[in-house]
């Protein structure tokens, strides 16, 4: 096969694969669970008021509120979805992908830091958005936000897709289970660093204090750091 015709087919393979990966076109204007009586719809199922009733925000966390087709059951077909996030002072949202949908995101209560990696040019696109503002991350493109400051920092985030998907990168590669010797040598990390990233990153338990004899080990901070940085190496390794 001739380099033209190669190239032709591999265009074409990806342009299939990002068509697959979107939400397919229906042939009705919208959707209804099965066995419902379509009779009795109302306004009901195209509403959805769960945005502040299940928004019980920690002000000092990062939190985000979802409106996808798993919450909002009309949102099926339909092609969009929402998120309503909340960033305490000095939270983070992970470096993370959406990989069915793109992101457009809105600030409402700034300044709130974002980023974008774009991992085809080696380039990290940050920027420091004020209340008003927006930003869109493409679809399957690895990006964070993070609230640099001392106040609290809202925005909303509409996404092009009822099931955008999210992978949280920190907890896809150390809490999924990949060996241990795998993360070692991709983040060129011993043992014991692998360890208390798995720890960190773990969800809290209520545990009684630790004794005063323990080992000491990476803080909190440390260990995101440690992702961070791995993470970004990663991509010009």
């Amino acid at each position: 096969m001739a380099w033209p015709s190669l190239a032709l087919v591999v265009l074409l393979a990806v342009s299939i694969f990002v068509t697959d990966a979107s939400d397919p076109d229906i042939l009705t204007d919208f959707i209804v669970p099965p066995g419902t009586n379509t009779s009795l719809l109302n306004g009901a199922f195209f509403t959805y008021t769960g945005f502040i009733s299940s928004n019980a925000a920690d002000p000092a966390k990062f939190t985000a509120t979802k409106a996808t087709v798993v919450e909002f059951p009309a949102l099926l077909g339909q092609s969009v979805s929402y998120a309503a996030l909340v960033f305490g002072a000095g939270t983070l949202n992970p470096p993370h992908i959406h990989p069915r949908a793109s992101e457009l995101l809105y600030v409402v209560q700034g300044p709130l830091m974002v980023g974008l990696v774009d991992e085809v040019a080696g380039k990290v696109y940050t920027q420091t958005l004020q209340t008003g503002d927006m930003f869109v991350f493409p679809k399957g493109m690895v990006h964070f936000q993070y609230n640099a400051g001392t106040e609290l920092a809202r925005a909303f985030s509409t996404f092009g897709g009822a099931s955008p998907g999210t992978v949280s990168l920190p907890g896809a590669i150390f809490e999924s289970g990949i060996d241990d010797n795998v993360l070692q040598k991709s983040f060129h990390v011993d043992q014991a660093t692998v360890e208390t990233l798995k720890h960190d990153l773990a969800p809290a338990v209520p545990v009684a204090p630790p004794p005063s004899t323990a080992a000491p080990g990476l803080s909190t901070r440390s260990a995101a750091l440690a992702v961070l940085v791995g993470f970004g190496a990663a991509f010009w390794l």
